[in-house]
């Protein structure tokens, strides 16, 4: 059997060597120990898994209450241009450097290091909440919404007042994340195929929930939805007030400003296209295809997914009654129950509780994906930091089904810390601000892309012949690194506005520079490893100028 074809079988672990020859002692060992069983349409159904095919279902409500100026269609289409040249800018680094770890391998070969644990920090850091807090809405959003869709559909009002409780008590939801967390935590500890094969179930799931969904929507008038939505509600909370409320002074006109400063929860929903470069130590065969389908083809499908959504949703229930509902609910009115459409489809389809049901669990099931994939990213990233000796061996220690199991043992004790924080303080409100630290980060990651041919050419020139095209002398990911970096960091500064983080709070400062101040963190804590790795005899600095061994 040849290596090439090796390389094609599920499940093998190919130990190529490396760009230099890797002396011996310089990392943990001398192959990595991961599992290469993910194959391209796995990594792909994760990667969406990642940006969740209905979460604008969730998103749309806060997009609507925030950005009354925005066409949220329009959005999407702003928002591929810029995620497909992000996309394009991680599928060259991964396949030229298809290790795990993600950026902090991408800019720790090209700038150095501390760069790259910076930026792979705060990722991480925002990755680890995550995981934690969507098992913490799933007790506060993702439940009660379920039931409340249940009982408005005709289940009764039993399953309404279950869901007034647990949206209500701390305890309650306090114990439903935690369960949540556990089931993360025992399938992240399957063996990797089995993780994927749960994530891909999800993916299937959700795709069936959407097209449920779509089809009760497309097939559904505005008028209609109007007339079932007042046979339920008083005279004075009618469809007509709630869109003519949203409509005051002409503050749902729409604008091109209001429209691009709106595209940052369209964006928030495109996150996730990039995380199979963060386990390219487990993608199997050609990495150069397999993370072209996911990084590269994973915002183009989800684009025309959720400009469906938007356009069926807006046709369905009409912008300005969309608009109205979700200011009410988040400023105090009278809609108690989150106005997600995927609870006010309920209404449309009033004495079928159980289909009701099964639509707004699409959300529950959101949910639970994002935990889980951001749950089994950061693992891998604590995997690499371990594996370059940045943190103690330990961290890259795997079962003997390749699984990094001590990283997700302390992952999970961090993710119990990020619910318990989540559920009984208010610290958790830098989330609202992450988008800026995040986007931030990306754009580093598109600088390093563009200047990657010039500063390590001889690695540059070992890449795959496709990362290396030009466009007369310019390498394309110089070009498209360029423009990338600076559209990341223009939704960086939208997202760092008070209409987005606190549109009816104070502004926090304190909460803006968080993830930066995590950024250096990862940078002065990368000095302080490596001081106390020299001492010993590491030679870190040979360590960091090669790919680690796969």
């Amino acid at each position: 059997m040849t290596a090439a074809m090796e390389a094609e079988t599920p499940n093998f672990s190919l130990n190529a060597p490396t760009a230099t020859p890797t002396a011996p002692g310089l990392y943990v060992r001398q192959t990595s120990g991961l599992v290469r069983s993910v194959g391209p349409r796995t990594a792909l159904f994760a990667n969406l898994v990642g940006m969740g095919i209905i979460i604008n279902y969730f998103w749309i409500v806060f997009a609507s209450a925030g950005y009354p100026n925005a066409n949220l269609v329009t959005t999407v289409g702003i928002g591929v241009l810029i995620n497909v040249g992000v996309g394009y800018v991680y599928w060259m680094l991964a396949s030229s450097m298809p290790r795990s770890g993600g950026d902090y391998v991408f800019l720790g070969r090209i700038f150095h290091p501390s760069i790259g644990l910076g930026t792979n920090l705060l990722f991480t850091v925002v990755f680890v909440t995550w995981a934690g807090y969507f098992a913490y809405y799933t007790a506060v959003f993702g439940i009660p919404t379920t039931l409340a869709a249940y009982s408005v559909a005709g289940g009764g009002a039993t399953a309404l007042a279950w869901a007034a409780t647990l949206a209500t008590s701390f305890t309650d939801q306090f114990l439903v994340a935690i369960f949540v967390l556990l089931l993360v935590v025992l399938v992240s500890l399957l063996p990797t195929k089995w993780i994927f094969r749960t994530v891909v179930g999800i993916f299937v799931l959700s795709a069936i929930i959407y097209v449920i969904m779509l089809g009760v929507l497309l097939s559904t008038s505005q008028a209609t939805f109007a007339a079932d939505w007042n046979a339920l509600n008083t005279a004075g909370n009618n469809y007509t007030y709630q869109a003519l409320a949203s409509s005051v002074a002409g503050t749902t006109n729409i604008t091109l400003t209001g429209t691009f400063l709106g595209i940052v929860y369209t964006m928030l929903s495109f996150i996730g296209y990039a995380n199979s470069s963060y386990y390219g130590g487990e993608i199997r065969g050609n990495p150069t295809r397999t993370q072209g389908l996911a990084i590269f083809g994973a915002p183009l499908i989800f684009a025309v997914l959720i400009a469906i959504l938007y356009a069926a949703t807006y046709a369905t229930f009409g912008r300005n009654f969309l608009i109205g509902v979700s200011d009410s609910y988040l400023t105090g009115g009278s809609i108690t129950a989150i106005p997600s459409p995927l609870f006010l489809v309920a209404y449309i389809i009033h004495g079928d509780p159980v289909l009701a049901g099964f639509l707004s669990f699409g959300l529950i099931l959101t949910f639970f994906g994002f935990a889980l994939v951001y749950f089994i990213v950061p693992t891998r990233n604590l995997f690499s930091w371990s594996f370059d000796r940045i943190l103690p061996t330990a961290f890259a220690t795997v079962n003997r089904n390749g699984v990094p199991w001590v990283a997700v043992i302390v992952l999970a004790i961090a993710s119990l810390v990020v619910i318990y924080v989540g559920v009984y303080t208010t610290l958790l409100d830098y989330l609202s601000y992450s988008n800026f630290g995040f986007w931030l980060a990306v754009g580093l990651v598109c600088l390093g892309g563009a200047l990657f041919p010039f500063i390590r050419p001889k690695l540059f020139q070992s890449s795959p012949q496709i990362v290396q095209a030009r466009i007369g002398r310019i390498p394309v990911i110089t070009i498209v690194g360029i423009a990338s970096w600076i559209s990341a960091w223009f939704v960086s500064y939208a997202a760092s506005t008070a209409q987005y983080v606190e549109p009816s709070g104070a502004y926090s400062y304190a909460y803006l520079i968080f993830l930066p101040i995590v950024f250096v963190i990862g940078v002065v804590g990368y000095w302080i490893s490596r001081a106390i790795q020299m001492s010993r005899g590491v030679p870190m600095d040979l360590i960091n100028r090669e790919l680690p061994p796969e």
